[in-house]
């Protein structure tokens, strides 16, 4: 439910998402997912998944992956941060 709020938010998604204005609503009610699910059942479901992968075939498949970290939280100890704890020398 929070991606179709993040959507909302995020230029980026909707102009990948071939909008061509921004907009400022849901394009659809997040629950209609969980109603398609439970109508269709988890074996079409699974079919269903098959399929879109299937409809590239060896296209969609990557010999390589990029891994882009710049986005991972950082545990990064600055010196303001020093331990309090330190010992003073005379």
């Amino acid at each position: 439910m929070w991606q179709v709020d993040r959507w909302i938010k995020n230029p980026y998604w909707q102009y990948f998402s071939r909008e061509n204005v921004f907009q400022t609503q849901k394009p659809f009610n997040p629950t209609e997912f969980i109603h398609f699910r439970k109508r269709i059942g988890k074996d079409e479901v699974e079919k269903l998944l098959k399929v879109s992968i299937q409809l590239f075939g060896k296209e969609a498949q990557e010999k390589e992956v990029l891994i882009d970290s710049t986005v991972q939280e950082k545990n990064i100890t600055y010196p303001t941060d020093a331990n309090k704890t330190t010992q003073t020398y005379n």
